[in-house]
């Protein structure tokens, strides 16, 4: 039977009665969110429209800046790039008074924080503009940069008196969380001096001036702090610092890589000697029993993860984050991790001398594990403001950097302490050293051959040549147990992102090394016996002169002499030898004239290999051969705290001292005829 007239009609009135009422649903839904959208931040394009009209007496506090890491501004020119995985999301839902048409055609004049107590305002010339500002009599303009800037107390009446210029401009006002950080702040920050004499009396003799400064500003900000100061400027000490004023807030809780965990143990038990010995566990797998007595408790990422809800079980008050970094990807499992075991934290330290390696996207998932909801809470409004957020076919693109200096002055306030070697070289030592323990789970020191080696040398009734011999063997077969966990380590020291020089005497640990950078995709030079003098001057060149080339692979006997590789301030010895004379000439092809920063050497040392005879002898000497370069960094008492097998046979250090020359080369050449000499000339010779 057909629809009547009137049928149709009423109808048709339903269907449009339905339609209002979910376009007014809509509107309210969407006036909510731009509400409080504009309470917040005022962004980008998405600024007032003529269809909103924009009454600045609404607008209490609102704010922007630049600078930061000026890599950001340099390499993205202010601008977003293309997207990738990690900076596209579909999540934020699209400004619902967002009118790209409309304001398009309206230049902007856009507000940026410049510091602590000023603000500018850059917009094209505007006579009438002009004449606003020339009333304010805390405004400045600078010829240079074209700039006008204000007090920060005037940002409120500026909106006001800009007001009507809202019909031929869009006004970006500054952001209400930046406003209400710097509302009422002294001209410059005084970070007050704090009695710390509470932490144990070794550690608190050994800070230095600038590392008390950390400490100071660290308990300033309630014991939740990024510690991003450069490679080799102490934040291990600075962050047990601050981690021991807060004892009463224990048990710690400290991350790190895999290859740091033993790092961290033994800078533990040397720095804190108040703590028990029995009181410190190292979590090395998924199966490791978790003792909740503890007071100290290591742990590397990955088993983060995995053992997520075993370790929020014990209720850790006090955590340290080292190298932080390695949370930065949102919503990661790792990220994710962290960000929970954090939340019940009273006290979370964060150590990294790169929090934000290419883009600023990278550090909100760092701030968010200093702070539940930083800035204004969701990482949409942080990628508007600071990543130059744009909505593409695939969703949102945060690949960007914007208002850098603006990011930095928030985070110099709030979250972060930053000092480059350049500031405090005047308080460090030319060079310094430190022993790192590599961590045992990746040395292959439980093989039949080491066992056999291991034992020769605690034979007491064995000959002179006989024991020399053992040695000699015990020595190049550790190249090979030690080779996993030195490649662990170069990963993470290439996640950095700084250049170093890398040492090693034996071919196979010299061919390991070359590969594990190669799966990294990373440049590097490699100098060892069988390069030219002509060819090692190329090379040289390239790593001096290419940032590009990232590592320097070398041979401790064939290039610790006549290079000069000072664009580097880091130098790593995968391996020991006992004649100090030798490392101490391969230390200074960083350490030498041309050299502007402070030089780190890392010795890396692996338990229950011929280290445990050769580091006690390397100590020893070095301390004789240069007492000038070494700093409280070098874990002096490391050789008595776990490499107990020296001891046991004090003699090897006799046989040690009376190796020639002639002994090395009969090591060289059992190597070469069992083929393990490397690659071919044609191949060693080139960058990689």
């Amino acid at each position: 039977m057909p629809l009547t007239a009137e049928q149709i009609k009423l109808m048709e009135e339903n269907r449009r009665k339905a339609l209002e009422k979910r376009a007014a649903a809509k509107k309210a839904e969407a006036n909510q969110v731009m509400n409080k959208n504009q309470s917040n931040v005022f962004v980008g394009k998405a600024a007032v429209s003529p269809s909103s009209p924009f009454n600045p007496s609404e607008v209490k506090n609102n704010t922007s800046t630049s600078s930061f890491y000026s890599k950001f501004q340099s390499s993205t020119g202010g601008k977003s790039t293309s997207g990738t995985p990690a900076s596209v999301s579909k999540l934020p839902p699209k400004n619902p008074k967002y009118n790209p048409s409309a304001n398009s055609t309206r230049p902007i004049a856009s507000f940026q924080l410049v510091s602590r107590l000023k603000f500018c305002v850059e917009a094209p010339f505007d006579n009438e503009m002009i004449e606003i500002f020339k009333k304010f009599p805390s405004k400045s303009y600078d010829p240079v940069t074209r700039k006008w800037t204000f007090s920060l107390a005037d940002h409120q009446k500026m909106l006001e008196s800009l007001g009507p210029l809202l019909t031929r401009y869009q006004l970006q006002p500054l952001p209400k969380f930046v406003l209400d950080i710097f509302k009422n702040l002294p001209p410059e920050r005084n970070i007050p001096e704090v009695d710390i004499s509470c932490i144990d009396p070794k550690l608190y003799q050994a800070l230095l001036p600038f590392q008390r400064q950390s400490v100071y500003f660290g308990i300033h900000l309630q014991g939740r702090i990024l510690i991003a100061d450069d490679m080799g400027l102490g934040k291990t000490l600075q962050a047990l610092a601050l981690a021991h004023y807060y004892l009463s807030d224990w048990p710690l809780l400290i991350l790190t890589p895999s290859s740091m965990k033993f790092a961290w143990d033994e800078a533990v038990k040397i720095w804190l000697p108040s703590v028990p010995l029995h009181h410190i566990q190292v979590i090395c797998s998924g199966k490791d029993f978790i003792d909740k007595e503890v007071s100290v408790t290591i742990c590397s990422y990955d088993l983060l993860t995995r053992r997520l809800k075993d370790l929020e079980s014990m209720n850790f008050k006090t955590i340290i984050f080292d190298e932080s970094h390695l949370t930065k990807t949102r919503n990661s499992k790792r990220a994710t991790a962290a960000s929970s075991i954090s939340a019940q934290a009273k006290r979370v330290i964060l150590l990294s001398g790169t929090p934000a390696l290419s883009r600023p996207e990278e550090l909100f998932s760092q701030l968010q594990i200093l702070e539940r909801k930083p800035f204004t809470g969701t990482f949409h409004a942080f990628g508007l403001r600071y990543c130059g957020a744009k909505e593409t076919n695939f969703g949102w693109n945060y690949s960007g950097a914007t208002n850098m200096p603006e990011l930095q002055l928030i985070l110099e306030e709030k979250f972060m302490i930053r000092r480059l070697k350049s500031q405090v070289l005047s308080q460090l030592p030319p060079k310094q050293r430190q022993m790192i323990i590599l961590d045992p789970g990746s040395v292959k020191c439980d093989t039949s051959a080491m066992n056999s080696l291991a034992k020769n040398m605690t034979n007491e009734f064995a000959r002179a040549m006989e024991k020399r011999g053992a040695l000699l063997s015990y020595y190049s077969e550790t190249a090979k147990a030690k080779s996993k966990a030195v490649c662990d380590y170069i990963v993470d020291l290439l996640e950095n992102g700084k250049k170093f020089l890398c040492f090693a005497h034996h071919q196979v640990l010299l061919n390991d090394i070359s590969h594990c950078i190669e799966q990294q995709s990373k440049e590097y030079i490699r100098i060892d016996g069988s390069v030219s003098s002509d060819e090692r001057k190329k090379l040289c060149d390239n790593f001096q002169l290419k940032d590009s080339v990232r590592v320097a692979v070398l041979s401790i006997t064939a290039a610790n002499t006549g290079l000069t590789l000072t664009s580097a301030n880091l130098v790593v010895f995968a391996e020991l030898f006992w004649n100090p004379g030798i490392l101490t000439q391969a230390e200074d092809r960083a350490h030498r004239i041309g050299q502007q920063d402070s030089v780190l050497v890392q010795y890396l040392v692996a338990k229950g290999t011929a280290d445990d005879y050769l580091w006690p002898l390397v100590q020893s000497k070095l301390d004789i051969l240069s007492k000038a370069g070494l700093s409280k960094d070098n874990f002096h008492d490391a050789d008595t705290r776990h490499l107990s097998n020296t001891k046991s046979s004090p003699s090897i250090i006799d046989f040690l001292e009376e190796l020639s020359q002639e002994d090395l080369s009969a090591v060289d050449d059992a190597e070469k005829q069992n083929g393990s000499f490397g690659e071919p000339e044609s191949k060693r010779s080139k960058t990689y």
